[in-house]
């Protein structure tokens, strides 16, 4: 039995530079691993099974993750997993268990070399390598071309309405050009570990969008600006929004200020 944990990514910044001619959206993207995880244990089998708190649809990432593994190995895993990221927040909950199946499984069996297994992973979704190696990272392409960077020691608060957004459903509406963030500079204070440089450069270029799916994310924004929040960005596809605070004591008492939402967890990034 191997237990791993499934660790949420933030996206610091994120960009769209152009719509493809495949369908999907070229983006440009500093990612960070933080320390709010989901639990996935595995046992080996000779089949693929799933339990979670939650019901997972059949072509979930986790399936499919899990699936892969076994097309092309023949060995397969009952699996266990205890939920703790919020769906449709653009935490990476489904990337982050896809990413700790393959994982586990190559724990348990070894039977893929790294090459192989990380190209599996990007055939699951553009995340799942990242979620696989964490730490922080540049992304481009469809979020699938990583450039390791420094690890930035960041104070979060995050902080979810009710409902969330489909990434499909997000992107199909997205209407280009839209405003960009200063990845460059926000890249600079990363490489000089400059946490209140990065925070006056957060933005994500979806989150126009996402707003009309999600109208909260403007006020969240804000309110955490009000609450001392150095900056504040919604995360992925949202609907979840990140504040970046002086210290771990000051995000835990801005936390107080949102027991309306969702969801809301002082955290680190790792």
């Amino acid at each position: 039995m191997e237990t791993v944990k499934a660790y949420a990514k933030v996206n610091l910044t994120l960009d769209v530079l152009r719509k493809r001619a495949d369908g999907y959206h070229d983006l440009r993207s500093i990612m960070h691993g933080i320390d709010l995880y989901e639990t996935v244990t595995l046992e080996p089998a000779n089949s693929i099974a799933v339990s979670c708190d939650v019901p997972l649809p059949d072509n979930s990432a986790t399936y499919r993750a899990a699936r892969a593994y076994m097309a092309l190995t023949g060995l397969g895993a009952h699996i266990e997993i205890k939920k703790f990221i919020p769906d449709e927040a653009g935490l990476g909950a489904a990337s982050a268990n896809a990413a700790a199946v393959f994982l586990g499984m190559q724990k348990l069996y070894g039977a893929l070399s790294t090459e192989r297994l990380y190209a599996l992973a990007a055939m699951i979704g553009a995340d799942v390598p990242f979620c696989m190696t964490q730490g922080c990272a540049l992304a481009e392409g469809i979020g699938d071309k990583l450039t390791a960077l420094k690890r930035i020691p960041l104070d979060l608060l995050i902080v979810k309405a009710a409902k969330g957004i489909s990434t499909k459903e997000l992107f199909s509406s997205l209407k280009l050009p839209v405003k960009h963030p200063s990845t460059r500079a926000a890249l600079r204070a990363v490489e000089h570990g400059d946490a209140r440089a990065l925070a006056k450069h957060m933005y994500n270029a979806l989150e126009d969008c996402a707003t009309a799916f999600v109208p909260e994310i403007r006020s969240l924004k804000e309110r955490l600006l009000a609450q001392g929040a150095l900056g504040a960005t919604m995360t992925g596809s949202g609907s979840a929004v990140v504040g970046v605070f002086e210290n771990a004591a000051a995000a835990r008492a801005a936390a107080k200020g949102f027991s309306d939402c969702e969801f809301v967890r002082a955290c680190r990034t790792i």
